[in-house]
């Protein structure tokens, strides 16, 4: 099994060290989102996805923007009203990666997961049910490809909160709540000021990596953040399905 993983960023899901914005292996730094879905991974099949670097591809944000673009127009879907500009860059995003990760497969001969991470955290995020529309989005792209093996990874309103209800005075206590913080980053309680309040300064993806290693997340209290159950539940219907 391969992982493929397309995030915003060093302190989600990593970045490439090649200066290509596509890259495996020893050649991505991970980030704590990473850690977080091996961790998931290895508690349901019993082995860490980590071990084995070889197995780790990662397509940076920009680089999916450009593949999308070059796809062939089959591959493009007609627009429509029921597409806004917004959800379509999200859709789009998974027809790319859904097509990337098809072709991984068929060059390593490994079944592939692919997980796309885009923070929920335009200041129309706060409108009543945009969560979900990007989340369908992100799943409807993936379906319009062809590839089942695709997880959505939409934390609302960015990849911080996750991390605050752990990390807070009082662990996994509210964090439903947390889900209601600001996206706008001028805002004094966006998450990531929040979280560099709770842990005294800022913390670089590899500091983060590191706390998470020492702190395993608790899923199943964590479960009380929508966005993150959301994930959780997508990322083991496909974990699962390729066990059994």
């Amino acid at each position: 099994m391969i992982l493929v993983l397309s995030g915003e960023g060093p302190t989600d899901l990593g970045s490439c060290t090649n200066s290509l914005g596509q890259c495996c292996g020893d050649d991505l730094a991970i980030g704590p989102l990473t850690v977080l879905i091996d961790q998931i991974i290895t508690r349901l099949q019993g082995r860490s996805v980590l071990a084995n670097r070889d197995r780790l591809y990662y397509v940076s944000e920009s680089k999916l923007r450009e593949r999308a673009k070059a796809l062939p127009g089959r591959l493009k879907p007609a627009r429509s009203k029921k597409r806004e500009a917004e959800t379509g860059y999200f859709f789009g995003n998974a027809v790319a990666l859904g097509v990337i990760a098809k072709e991984l497969e068929t060059e390593t001969g490994q079944n592939a997961i692919a997980v796309l991470h885009r923070d929920c955290d335009s200041t129309r995020s706060g409108q009543a049910g945009m969560w979900k529309i990007k989340h369908n989005s992100m799943l409807d792209g993936f379906k319009f490809t062809r590839f089942s093996q695709g997880v959505p990874m939409l934390p609302k309103p960015t990849s911080e909160v996750w991390w605050l209800c752990a990390a807070q005075q009082q662990s996994y206590q509210h964090c439903s709540q947390l889900e209601d913080l600001p996206g706008n980053q001028a805002s004094l309680n966006h998450p990531k000021k929040k979280l560099e309040q709770v842990f005294g300064g800022h913390k670089t993806a590899a500091e983060l990596c590191e706390w998470l290693d020492e702190n395993p997340f608790d899923f199943d209290r964590a479960e009380s953040m929508p966005s993150f159950k959301a994930f959780e539940v997508e990322l083991e219907r496909v974990v699962n399905e390729l066990i059994h």
